[in-house]
């Protein structure tokens, strides 16, 4: 029997991957539908306010337990897609214990975050009362803004080795290229990621003094100068274009509007499910079955929107290089490197992608000219 191509290779990665993805999103429904219907949450809230009255302190411990339980219920799923699907299609590099111990410090990341935007949002619902989706919206606000600044200077070094980019040439290339966007940059950054993954990536990434190029080594080691440039144009191209400003923006608008509906979806569920009031930390899984519902419902439009601006950072990554064949090869080496589907199914990319195909991508550089 012949060995299956790359692109038959992709599709089944990609549907295997999409059939998770379902699962997860029904196995999620059904936990908290659970928890709400056989009172697990309730038993869970009088568990923690007997053991201290403080509402600080309450939510806390009860945004630790799920936090805990979450990882729990969900790590036989995260071992199928992140660590067995990744060594079964030769992607990882990973160590059985390595991953294990990647999942440790993201369960304490979580654990610290989830529980402190936890006591913030609860203590909003206890303060402003039928207002509180605005606060809570301009928390959430302020928080991801935050969180954009702190992720390549605090988080990511916590999962892979940063170290300044050697290649001389390239960072002056790469600094240069920055600089004719108009982005001053800390620093070019080459990423130890071929110790979990052969996936090439690089970022843009930060925000005003924390901005900086990150080069994963899969990507420096496999592709040629001027491809990497191309790359890093495009990421670039979305500075110039302001889209993390827009996103941000998009990203407020969306989470006011999920708000809100998780605000109607709270108070319609309360009356028939006992609560008394918004801010009861035991309807946790109520506000959070609105919220995941009405983000499944808005994915598709945020795509859309995400979308287009990579066609627009396509455009202005060309006129930045004018290196058409670049652009190709790099889509190409993509594709192959991390195993992407050229041409998914319409229906599959406008649902649950968030860039255009790779093959319409090359295929409209084809038909690129410069002026």
């Amino acid at each position: 029997m012949d060995e299956p191509s790359q692109q038959q290779r992709a599709k089944r990665y990609e549907a295997i991957h999409n059939l998770l993805f379902v699962v997860e999103t029904v196995y999620t429904v059904l936990l908290l539908v659970a928890l709400l219907y056989w009172e697990g949450s309730d038993f869970l809230a009088n568990v923690v306010q007997s053991i201290s009255p403080n509402p600080w302190i309450h939510v806390a411990i009860y945004g630790a337990v799920v936090v805990i339980a979450t990882k729990l219920l969900f790590l036989p799923l995260n071992y199928l897609g992140d660590y067995h699907l990744e060594h079964k299609f030769g992607l990882s590099n990973e160590t059985l214990g390595g991953w294990a111990f990647d999942e440790l410090k993201s369960l304490g990341l979580n654990l610290l975050l989830s529980v402190a935007v936890l006591d913030v949002l609860y203590f909003v619902l206890r303060r402003v009362g039928d207002w509180w989706w605005i606060g809570a919206g301009l928390f959430f606000l302020v928080f991801g803004v935050v969180m954009s600044a702190l992720f390549p200077v605090l988080i990511l070094p916590l999962f892979y080795k940063l170290q300044p980019l050697e290649n001389e040439p390239l960072r002056e290339k790469l600094t240069v290229l920055a600089q004719r966007v108009g982005a001053k940059v800390l620093g070019v950054y080459r990423m130890g990621m071929s110790e979990k993954t052969k996936k090439a990536n690089a970022a843009f990434a930060g925000l005003g003094s924390t901005k900086r190029i990150i080069l994963g080594d899969t990507l420096l080691d496999k592709f040629a100068e001027d491809e990497i440039e191309v790359v890093m144009a495009h990421e670039m191209a979305h500075y110039q274009h302001g889209d993390i400003t827009k996103m941000i923006a998009w990203g407020a608008v969306t989470t006011f509007v999920g708000l809100k509906v998780a605000d109607l979806g709270l108070h319609w569920g309360m009356a028939r499910l006992g609560y008394e009031y918004v801010w009861d930390i035991a309807a946790f899984p109520l506000l959070a079955l609105c919220l995941f519902v009405f983000g499944l419902l808005a994915m598709p439009l945020n795509n859309a929107f995400s979308r287009s601006r990579e066609w627009k950072a396509d455009a202005t990554a060309l006129e930045l290089t004018a290196n058409r064949d670049a652009f190709i090869r790099a889509m190409r080496k993509l594709a192959e490197q991390n195993l992407a589907d050229l041409s998914p199914h319409p229906v599959v990319e406008f649902l649950l992608h968030d860039h255009p195909s790779l093959a319409r991508r090359i295929a409209w550089a084809e038909q690129w000219q410069s002026d």
